[in-house]
């Protein structure tokens, strides 16, 4: 920013050769020193000023400017969840498909270990005299006490996973 340079030497000396006395030519002298002073820390303020309004402050048009971008982004976003939503759907079906087949598997082999156990019990019971006649003398509560167990296998498998 220009400043301006006031010669307060040269004013005085013309305010004399124009008739003031050296008192009221320095007092002239000194008031309009003052002022340009003043004039130019002014305008200095007002530059500073002028500088934080054109380069840290929002006006209407950057508000106007922020608010549809910020729309458009908005609307993007609601496109793209939309198509990932869409796409959830078929995600499942793959991942089902792909788990499926373990989970049969799975299911298979427990219930073929489960009877497979059930009718070396069986076969045993009914080889051998003493635990023949212990099954024939308790069987009602053996037979109970085996429901219970499968009862409790199944709430456990049934359990929703974590």
């Amino acid at each position: 920013m220009p400043q301006v340079l006031f010669d307060t030497h040269a004013a005085a000396r013309k305010l004399e050769k124009a008739g003031h006395t050296a008192q009221q030519a320095e007092a002239v002298v000194e008031v309009m020193s003052s002022a340009t002073e003043s004039g130019t820390r002014m305008a200095q303020d007002l530059d500073r000023i002028k500088y934080q309004v054109d380069n840290h402050m929002a006006t209407k048009d950057d508000i106007a400017e922020l608010r549809a971008a910020t729309k458009e982004d908005i609307a993007e976003l609601r496109t793209e969840l939309h198509i990932e939503i869409v796409k959830i759907p078929e995600m499942v079906r793959k991942v089902l498909r792909q788990e499926t087949p373990m989970i049969q598997l799975r299911s298979v082999l427990a219930a073929g270990s489960l009877s497979f156990s059930l009718s070396g019990l069986a076969v045993m019971v009914l080889t051998d005299e003493f635990l023949r006649a212990i099954a024939l003398e308790h069987g009602s509560l053996i037979g109970l006490m085996m429901i219970l167990a499968s009862s409790l296998v199944l709430l456990f498998l049934a359990r929703p996973s974590k």
